[in-house]
């Protein structure tokens, strides 16, 4: 733990200890992908930009997370509703810049958005969080959200979504 508080340190957090920080945290990322998002939805980028920005911002986005899913008190039954609707927002952004690659580079998305894997594991990691402590993935992820992890090949999120998603179908 004491590397990912110095990795952490070394861009500008101190750490996820409290539902506060990892409030703060939960938003950090959101506003990053919705900034990647809107520069790919206007066309301000092209595919290799984007693919270089959202390798970038994985390799961020993947410590964050790991700092957040490794806060247990965050997720006592008695506060992890206070992060449902950070984790919302996190999880709806993401779907954006999903669909918003696949409109803007089609084909050519799946290549793209390969870049955010290493965000599958901690993603995952993040639903189990909170299922464990009686939120389910459907209360937080959006409408087409298992279809789009299906899509660019996030196998664990998706399977764990599938598996405890009350409104999921056969794809």
């Amino acid at each position: 733990m004491r590397d990912l508080d110095d990795q952490l340190a070394a861009r500008g957090f101190n750490g996820v200890t409290t539902i506060e920080t990892a409030s703060q945290s939960y938003q950090y990322i959101s506003t990053q992908i919705q900034s990647l998002r809107v520069n790919v939805a206007a066309r301000r980028v092209d595919a290799s930009t984007a693919s270089w920005q959202l390798q970038s911002f994985s390799s961020q986005a993947s410590l964050i997370l790991q700092a957040i899913n490794g806060c247990e008190r965050c997720y006592n039954r008695n506060y992890v509703s206070s992060l449902t609707q950070y984790a919302q927002q996190l999880y709806a952004e993401l779907n954006m810049l999903f669909e918003a690659c696949y409109e803007v580079y089609g084909e050519q998305a799946i290549n793209i958005l390969a870049y955010l894997s290493q965000l599958d594991w901690w993603c995952q990691q993040n639903l189990y969080l909170f299922y464990q402590n009686g939120v389910y993935p459907q209360v937080i992820l959006p409408a087409r959200f298992l279809q789009n992890t299906y899509r660019i090949r996030w196998i664990n999120t998706y399977s764990f979504a599938y598996r405890y998603n009350t409104r999921s179908k056969r794809l």
